[in-house]
């Protein structure tokens, strides 16, 4: 009977937690980068906006990403791509290698 009860419990608390694509999309963009969901609340333009605002979220997200064990996280990627962008600067996809006019 306390093998039934507790494994009652144990399976409660385990549903409690949110899945990825919750913590992905939730209310803290540092937590949605430890994710293995893609967030879709926390993209490109998000991340583009913190780094020209110079924002504390911004900082916490380069440190976060910076380490080789979080290079798989698929909204690091994000930070990264945008860290590699000049601020202020969108490149014309008409300028880039293999763009054809069609």
């Amino acid at each position: 009977m306390r093998r039934i009860v507790l494994a009652l419990v144990v399976a409660t608390i385990a549903s409690c937690s949110p899945s990825p694509e919750e913590v992905a999309n939730g209310d803290d963009p540092i937590a949605a980068l430890a994710s293995t969901a893609r967030s879709s609340r926390y993209g490109l333009n998000y991340w583009v906006e913190q780094r020209d605002q110079k924002t504390e979220t911004w900082s916490k997200a380069l440190a976060f990403c910076e380490p080789p064990e979080h290079a798989n996280y698929p909204n690091c990627e994000t930070v990264r791509e945008v860290r590699t962008t000049e601020p202020g600067k969108v490149e014309d996809p008409r300028t880039q290698p293999g763009f054809k006019n069609f």
